[in-house]
Formats: C-alpha cells, structure tokens, sequence
C-alpha cells in the first residue's frame, strides 16, 4: 500500500486507500476469508466509480490467474459455465485486459524497463487454496507434463468458454419460444405476497440436452428469481421438472420454489416486504399489470448529491421533483416504437437506440417495466435510463424516490 501511495505521489496520480478492522480471530484462517476480503475489495472498487462517475473497472488478472481458477472449479467438480474460468467481461462494468498475458511476461517487462514491484508476502501462504495450486500444484504437473501444461488448462478454458456460449444460446432460443415468464401475482398492499416468475412445459422440456436443461433453470434463477443455484441444485431442479410427481415442491432459498403441477413447472418467490416498509408511511410498493416487477416508492425532502449518486448508481434506483411530475404515475411494459428523453439531453431518442447503446441483448429489449407520468412520458427505464423530466435541483422540496425491488426485470 505505503509502495503505491508513493508511486501514485511520483506520477501525482491520486490513490485511494480503505481500512477494514479486523475481525476477532485469526485474520488469515478459515475458507471464507478469500471470498469476505474480495467481496470488500469489489464493494470498494465500485464505490470509487459511483464516487468518480468512472465507466468501468479494470483488475490485472493474468492467464496464470486463469489456469489457477479454471484447476480450482475442476477440483471443485464445477460445470461447463465454472470451467470457462474467469470472465473478461461482465455486464457491471468490469474488464480484464490483462487475462490473456501470463505473469511471467509482466515481470519480463517491468525488469527490462527497470520499473520497480513488490510482490505480496500473502501470496506464499498456502493455506490458501489459490496459493496451494500456485505454489504446490502447478510446479508438479510442470514437472511431471512440461512447462507447457498452464497454455493447455488455459486453452481448455477457452473451450469450455465456447461450448458455454453456445448452450446460452440455444437456451435462450428453447425459452423464447416455451417458457412463460409471468408477473405477480396478486395486489402488492404492503403485506408479503407470491410472485410467478417463470412456468415451464415439462415434456418438452425433458427432450432438451441434460446441459441446455441446466442452463435453462440457471437463466431463471439468475434474471428471474435473484439466485445462483450450486450444481446440486440444479441437480435436483432438473429431476422435479422431469420426473417429479405432480405436488413436488423444492424450496430453492431466498422465498423461491419450484413446483411440479402435471404438465408444468412453476417458478414462484414470496416477496416479503421488509418491517419498515410496512410501518413507514412514506414508502409504498406499486405493482403493474403485465410483466411482472414490484417497485418501491418514497418520499423525501432534500437529497444531497451523493446520495443521488448512490440511488441511481446502476440505475437501480430514480430520484425525481416531485413538484415537477405530472402524477398519478403509472407502470407499462416498454414497447417497440417508444422514445423518451434522456436526462443530459434536449430532445427525444428512439428506445431502440439506447438499448443498442447499452448493449441490451435483442431478446431483452421489449416488455421489460418502465415508469410513466399521467401524460404517458416515459420517466425511468429501470437498470437502463432516466429521464430528463423532473430533475432534482436546489429548488427541490420534496423529492420521489423509486427503486426496483428483487425478481423485477
């Protein structure tokens, strides 16, 4: 730390730094050290670009990090999607320009250019279990199958990458054209309520691959019920929708469960609306009649800029003058033709436009929820845009703030 710090003040780049206290105990011990330290260090990187409005985030992770990873989820006994290793992209803004350089090749460089490193002692502690395989594994199959061995694993990701690809998208074709994905399920009154996320045929389902099958449920846990299913799980999911008897039940966690009825399988979740939404009498939830998705909405006063910056971060979350709306607001799904005005412009632009621009996949353009004023103007794409109407300012005395709760779209 006290190395980059000094190199940022050499190259007056500005560096910032985060302290953790440490927890009782060992700092260094136990499995789940791994994960809690990197959950931290992302929680962290993201709160630097909500703070900097930076576009995205980039981690030098190497090949030899990948070839690490891609031996952990085989030992692991991970699937086609875990052995593809290390992503160089993902959908929050996160890069990896690095991942197809090995490490070996960095060192090279910064000892011919004479920059300085340091090497973290931590990273010799193989009570790790990425250590362990850096250290311990690697250096035997070197030495057993020649240095060549990590291009091999390396190249066996990448594979494994393509065959992914390709059974996403057969996934994606088979439940565009069977699977219903449906909204909720009665009125949202401020009390816990059942939401059906998704129904799938069984009989053709059973016909699919064992792979795209897997897939298949993987996709609706992941975009329709907030879950990441292990492969146990998906184990077991698989055997109900099959063969399960027409009561069967499987209680997937979070308040989702799929259930077998005949010739369907029923993905539903209890939303259950927190204690203080339901004392609080500023906050609602608003439901809308199509495709599913529960949104809260709260009144405030004044909101300070970082707070702004915090709700829209993702755009997960608007914040709106509430003078300046035309009310009552209302909940549609996003039709092909619509336009709205971006907010950090003056006129209006195709729908169509942005989503292209946000690199939206095609069959996830159209009836995704949008909020409306009384006038039918579009006011806030969730997870895609805000509008320009009813901007927060000095002026503003009382603020709305919506947000899109869990298993929305």
């Amino acid at each position: 730390m006290r190395f980059v710090e000094k190199m940022g003040e050499d190259l007056d780049v500005p560096v910032c730094v985060k302290r953790v206290p440490r927890k009782k105990g060992c700092p260094h011990c136990g499995p789940a050290f791994e994960e809690r330290a990197r959950n931290l260090r992302y929680a962290f990187l993201r709160e630097l670009r909500s703070r900097y409005g930076a576009g995205k985030i980039l981690l030098a992770h190497t090949a030899d990090d990948q070839v690490e990873t891609v031996l952990m989820r085989i030992l692991e006994g991970a699937g086609i999607s875990g052995l593809k290793g290390i992503p160089r992209k993902t959908d929050d803004g996160i890069e990896r320009p690095l991942l197809d350089t090995w490490r070996e090749e960095i060192i090279e460089y910064l000892r011919k250019h004479k920059i300085p490193y340091r090497v973290d002692r931590s990273n010799f502690d193989n009570r790790f279990e990425r250590n362990w395989v850096r250290n311990v594994l690697i250096p035997l199959l070197e030495k057993r199958y020649g240095k060549s061995v990590k291009k091999r694993i390396f190249e066996l990701g990448e594979r494994f990458r393509e065959i992914d690809e390709f059974i996403e998208a057969a996934a994606r074709r088979w439940m565009r054209r069977n699977a219903r994905i449906e909204g909720m399920a009665g009125e949202a009154r401020g009390y816990a309520q059942t939401a059906v996320r998704a129904k799938l045929p069984r009989k053709p389902f059973a016909k699919l691959p064992g792979a795209v099958r897997k897939k298949v449920l993987q996709r609706i846990c992941f975009e329709r019920l907030g879950i990441a299913p292990n492969g146990r799980l998906l184990e077991s999911m698989d055997r109900l929708v099959v063969s399960g008897g027409p009561s069967s039940r499987l209680n997937l966690g979070k308040g989702a469960t799929l259930r077998s009825r005949y010739d369907q399988a029923i993905f539903e979740m209890t939303d259950d609306i927190p204690q203080k939404m339901r004392s609080s009498k500023r906050q609602v939830i608003v439901r809308m009649d199509g495709p599913g998705a529960a949104f809260s909405w709260e009144e405030k006063g004044k909101i300070s800029q970082g707070a702004l910056k915090r709700l829209g971060k993702g755009e997960r979350g608007a914040v709106f003058d509430a003078d300046a709306l035309s009310m009552p607001l209302a909940i549609r799904p996003l039709r092909k033709g619509d336009r709205i005005r971006p907010f950090g412009l003056d006129g209006e632009k195709k729908v169509k436009e942005i989503l292209i621009d946000k690199k939206v996949p095609r069959d996830e353009r159209w009836g995704r929820p949008v909020v409306c004023d009384a006038e039918g103007r579009i006011l806030w794409i969730p997870g895609v845009v805000r509008s320009a109407h009813g901007p927060v300012s000095s002026g503003t005395r009382k603020s709305i703030v919506l947000g899109m709760r869990r298993g929305s779209r």
